[in-house]
């Protein structure tokens, strides 16, 4: 996150952050932060996540007695912040009238708490994001038209990461290195043939899929090396696969491919046989004798660990 432009480091008014999900929006929005004021407070908010009915008490702070449940005075983030850094993320979802008064908020740097008509200054500065097409929202009336054109003066878009293989790779290895350092296996690698499907694959979810992709593949790989056996359920494998390009490959590299692809498909297939030696074979179609040969040889006898005891291995 060393890439900020000048421009957004020096922009006074309202930063807004586009981009798919998982592209590090709140991560940049720190950054941001760092960069500008770093001994301030940086408040994130998910307006996704508040109630409508309560928002404007949780932003703009309340009085007692200004609604039902208001049983004392309150401060909103608004006043929080100070002179730090407020992240309003999804502010596609913020209602029409809530997006009145955050107008105000932006262009007149006051706001009102609710039961309260003394204004109170802001001090500090926005920064907005959404995944969301805010145009398209405005064209269908859901979103102000004032408040976009005020919120996109400082617009800036982070890439999704399918194209970038280099960011990608560097990404997983990041991220592998640091849960192989929460999780305390310091020992545990990365197989190279592994790292590079996972380079060459689209990750819909950008940053965030990678981040907690490689979170489960380090907690749960139970041997040094972690392959593709170690995906989550909820990736694909044949997507993985699938997406692995040809081009630019030498021919030696054919035959580690397809070692590679092998040793992750036995291991596949013992996980979901629970380990049964005999089952596994009928389905691939070998003998026993011949799968037992591609276990040893591929060293993932954890996985047959019963078998192997009983034929004294």
């Amino acid at each position: 996150m060393n890439n900020i432009p000048s421009w957004i480091l020096s922009a006074r008014g309202p930063i807004l952050l586009l981009g798919e999900t998982g592209t590090g929006k709140s991560t940049f929005a720190k950054a941001i932060h760092d960069n500008i004021c770093p001994l301030e407070p940086f408040i994130g908010v998910n307006l996704a996540t508040l109630n409508d009915n309560l928002i404007e008490g949780e932003l703009y702070g309340h009085l007692k007695g200004s609604f039902t449940g208001a049983t004392k005075d309150k401060k909103g983030y608004f006043e929080n912040v100070g002179k730090g850094t407020l992240f309003l993320d999804e502010i596609g979802e913020l209602s029409w009238s809530s997006q009145k008064k955050l107008l105000l908020l932006l262009e007149e740097k006051i706001f009102f708490k609710l039961g309260c008509t003394k204004e109170k200054k802001f001090q500090g500065r926005v920064i907005a994001a959404t995944n969301r097409n805010l145009l398209n929202m405005v064209k269908e009336k859901i979103f102000r038209e004032d408040l976009y054109y005020r919120l996109n003066t400082f617009s800036y878009e982070l890439e999704p990461i399918r194209n970038d293989n280099i960011k990608k790779r560097g990404l997983i290895n990041y991220y592998f290195e640091k849960y192989r350092t929460i999780y305390k296996k310091e020992k545990l690698i990365l197989n190279k043939a592994c790292l590079k499907h996972l380079s060459d694959y689209d990750w819909p979810g950008n940053i965030r899929e990678i981040k907690n992709c490689m979170e489960f593949m380090v907690n749960s790989a139970e041997e040094v090396s972690v392959t593709l056996s170690n995906l989550p359920k909820w990736i694909d494998i044949r997507k993985i696969l699938s997406s692995t390009k040809l081009c630019g490959l030498k021919a030696t590299d054919y035959l580690f491919a397809k070692s590679q692809f092998e040793e992750d498909f036995i291991r596949e297939a013992l996980t979901k046989n629970g380990g049964k030696i005999n089952k596994t074979a009928r389905e691939m179609g070998i003998s026993k004798t011949t799968l037992i040969a591609k276990v040893r040889k591929y060293d993932i006898k954890s996985q047959v660990s019963k078998v192997f005891n009983a034929v004294s291995m």
